[in-house]
């Protein structure tokens, strides 16, 4: 297996939301992935609590869609197939059964998560990890980033 990992190339601007997607990282239509820690912060604008949550994804999100393409941390190991996706142009992927994890930052400049998931929380070839956040304010500025191995 080869280790991945990934970090939003720009800030994203909080929205008045409950739950709303704002990363989805998506495995290629061949390769499930193992997600071994995802880090969430809030990094400049207003300081307000910002509520963060992991979730499998139900379908994809449409329109024109922009993300991030993850980097092997070995450069033996070549290119992955997943991508960060980052924004959708129509609509939001859609979110699939209970949260895997739940938290709010409070609210300062700086603070954040780093959860792991030890065994790899598995995604399905095709699927997704849907990253939202729930926010009163938006004017914060958010960041994240995933590790994970492509199998």
């Amino acid at each position: 297996m080869a280790r991945y990992s990934v970090a939003s190339a720009a800030a994203k601007a909080s929205a008045n939301a409950t739950d709303k997607a704002m990363w989805n990282l998506k495995a290629g239509s061949a390769k499930s992935l193992a997600v071994y820690e995802v880090g969430l912060f809030l990094e400049s604008g207003t300081a307000a609590a910002i509520g963060f949550a992991v979730w499998r994804m139900n379908a994809v999100g449409t329109g024109a869609i922009t993300s991030d393409t993850p980097a092997a941390e070995d450069p033996l190991s070549g290119a992955t197939t997943a991508v960060l996706e980052k924004t959708w142009a129509t609509t939001d992927p859609t979110l699939a059964g209970l949260a895997f994890r739940r938290g709010t930052t409070p609210a300062t400049i700086g603070t954040g998560f780093i959860w792991t998931f030890d065994a790899g929380l598995v995604i399905a070839a095709g699927g997704g990890m849907v990253i939202t956040q729930t926010a009163v304010a938006t004017t914060a500025n958010l960041r994240c980033y995933v590790a994970y191995d492509e199998r």
